[in-house]
């Protein structure tokens, strides 16, 4: 059985193609202003977050260049839903320890992924 959710779908031998409305914003343009009024609304509460979060242990410079990178680490897409999505996830609520493992994962040791680095961690 085939589906016909999705992007593209075949009928009766010829191919359609489904357009998509944008969710939030209309134009690139107006979903780069999103992204900027975000992160400038970031950037100014940063002090706040910075002390109810308990990242006291890293200077607040440190934070905010933190936070700069997480929204350069996006720059690269140009689908104006994903951007929209993206901006709609900075509004969300977040735990404490998942904020420390978010914005300082390279901090995290990596786990072990082929079987001599697992036996020799004593995973194996």
């Amino acid at each position: 059985m085939a589906s016909t959710a999705g992007r593209v779908s075949k009928m009766a031998g010829q191919v359609s193609t489904k357009l998509v409305a944008p969710v939030v914003s209309s134009s690139r343009e107006e979903a780069r202003r999103n992204v900027l009024s975000i992160y400038k609304e970031v950037q100014r509460i940063a002090p706040k977050f910075w002390f109810d979060y308990g990242l006291q242990d890293t200077p607040l410079s440190v934070f905010r260049e933190v936070l700069k990178k997480q929204f350069l680490k996006n720059k690269h897409i140009q689908d104006i839903r994903i951007i929209d999505h993206l901006v709609s996830i900075k509004y969300a609520f977040y735990n404490p320890d998942h904020v420390r493992n978010m914005l300082f994962r390279e901090n995290i040791d990596a786990k072990p992924t082929d079987f001599l680095s697992q036996f020799l961690s004593g995973k194996q």
